[in-house]
């Protein structure tokens, strides 16, 4: 039998490690919400500037008793000028996934998070963020809702 939701909200601070690049709270809606500020990185180099963003958010919400479901979102943009001019990307998306990615950037100057520095990385893996609040969900009784091919094959 599954812990009550409002149990399980209550616990959700737990998870919180200061080491981890990303944080998990609850919405006063009653939705878990995960969020890592991957990167913000600006740089100015010698020929001309260049910017990355990217975050990444994942919402938990019960669907039936034991049962939840949860929907990812990510921003990225990444843009850049010169003496050659200049261009701008931005993607979004929503739903289920599975990312790894990292970067690095340098130059004669810039910030990172806001912070000043000549070179900044990052790195990210939803597998990082999931695990350990899927683990928790988990221990207190609560399954992901299996869509369709779940049921059928389940």
């Amino acid at each position: 039998m599954a812990t009550p939701w409002e149990q399980v909200l209550q616990q959700v601070p737990s998870l919180n490690n200061p080491q981890a690049p990303f944080s998990y709270s609850v919405t006063p809606e009653g939705v878990i919400v995960g969020f890592w500020d991957v990167a913000k990185i600006q740089m100015l180099g010698l020929t001309g500037a260049s910017s990355f963003s990217k975050d990444y958010r994942i919402d938990v919400r019960p669907t039936a008793d034991g049962e939840i479901e949860y929907v990812e979102t990510g921003n990225e943009t990444s843009g850049s000028i010169g003496a050659t001019g200049g261009g701008m990307k931005k993607e979004f998306f929503k739903g289920k996934s599975t990312q790894k990615s990292f970067g690095f950037q340098a130059g004669i100057g810039g910030t990172s998070h806001g912070e000043p520095t000549t070179a900044a990385g990052w790195s990210f893996d939803t597998d990082q963020i999931k695990k350990p609040l899927f683990g928790f969900l988990e221990q207190q009784g609560w399954q992901q809702k299996k869509g369709f091919f779940g049921k059928l094959f389940g």
